[in-house]
């Protein structure tokens, strides 16, 4: 079994499998891990191969993307494509992202996808992390300063900002992204507060899906004080709600995060406990040297192909 980082993920056991790729390859099956645009391939309406995807992720890409013939994979239910065993996990990143627990010539690979084991308000659970042999971790922060505050105190302290803003009379500005973290605040002010909400209408397509399975209530206009959400804002004041503001001095910047932290991370290796990691995206090379230092088997996935 051979695997690199190249055309997305590229596993090699028998067959070809490709997972996130950029594009599609005639004849070779793909792992869609969740539904955002840079997990997603470019020619997604138009592949040349099998897509296999959550129900989640094939309903998010179909609003945004006019897309659809997805064959959906159903979270810990196995599917088998030749030698190749395929077992979707929750990721909890965004709703319906899922990991994937790969077995083939008597090893087991698990992909995390991007990941949050904390989990959120828009989405199926926290994420589930299996035993493996090895383990191929995202590392969007994978470097060691990257520790968030309690996501719980963060959702708290955007409710009460919020509800503020409009109480004073204020038409507050949010700027989140358009899939996962916009749902989330829609989620969390509606949890926390009875604010009125309007979103742009973007927002609203992608929101579609979940809109009922959450009890989501938001639209698209009020002539009443609200907070407008949006994925980009044109607001000097806007809030803005990333793991990326994490430095940020802005009383009105919030790093509430779908992915896993540093301490998430090393939590996730810990969990999966794999013979070697494999380190893709983000801080990569970082996180690799970390796990080294502990004695972990470790380095950052390339285009080279590492035999297994």
């Amino acid at each position: 079994m051979k695997i690199r980082f190249n055309n997305g993920i590229e596993l090699l056991c028998g067959q070809k499998l490709l997972l996130d790729p950029m594009r599609t390859v005639n004849g070779i099956p793909v792992l869609i891990s969740h539904a955002h645009s840079d997990h997603i391939p470019k020619d997604v309406r138009r592949s040349r191969s099998r897509l296999f995807t959550t129900q989640g992720t094939a309903d998010i890409i179909a609003r945004r993307y006019n897309a659809n013939g997805f064959e959906i994979l159903n979270f810990n239910e196995r599917r088998s494509l030749g030698e190749i065993d395929i077992y979707p996990y929750p990721a909890g990143h965004i709703y319906g992202s899922a990991g994937f627990l790969i077995n083939c010539e008597g090893k087991s690979i698990f992909y995390t996808g991007d990941i949050n084991p904390y989990g959120g308000l828009t989405v199926e659970r926290p994420a589930e992390v299996p035993d493996a042999d090895v383990l191929v971790i995202e590392s969007t922060y994978g470097s060691s300063k990257y520790r968030f505050p309690n996501p719980q105190r963060v959702r708290l302290e955007i409710a009460k900002w919020a509800a503020e803003e409009v109480y004073k009379g204020n038409s507050p500005t949010i700027e989140a992204y358009l899939v996962g973290k916009s749902q989330e605040v829609i989620a969390l002010l509606n949890k926390y507060t009875n604010v009125e909400i309007v979103v742009s209408e973007n927002i609203a397509k992608v929101s579609t899906p979940l809109k009922e399975r959450f009890n989501l209530k938001y639209s698209l206009s009020s002539e009443e004080p609200h907070v407008l959400i949006t994925h980009r804002a044109k607001s000097r004041r806007k809030a803005r709600v990333t793991g990326w503001v994490l430095f940020s001095s802005r009383r009105e910047d919030f790093p509430l995060s779908a992915h896993a932290d540093f301490d998430g991370l090393v939590n996730i290796v810990a969990r999966s406990s794999p013979s070697k990691v494999l380190t893709v995206y983000g801080f990569s090379k970082e996180f690799a040297n970390w796990l080294k230092k502990w004695g972990i088997n470790a380095e950052p996935l390339g285009k080279e192909w590492v035999e297994l």
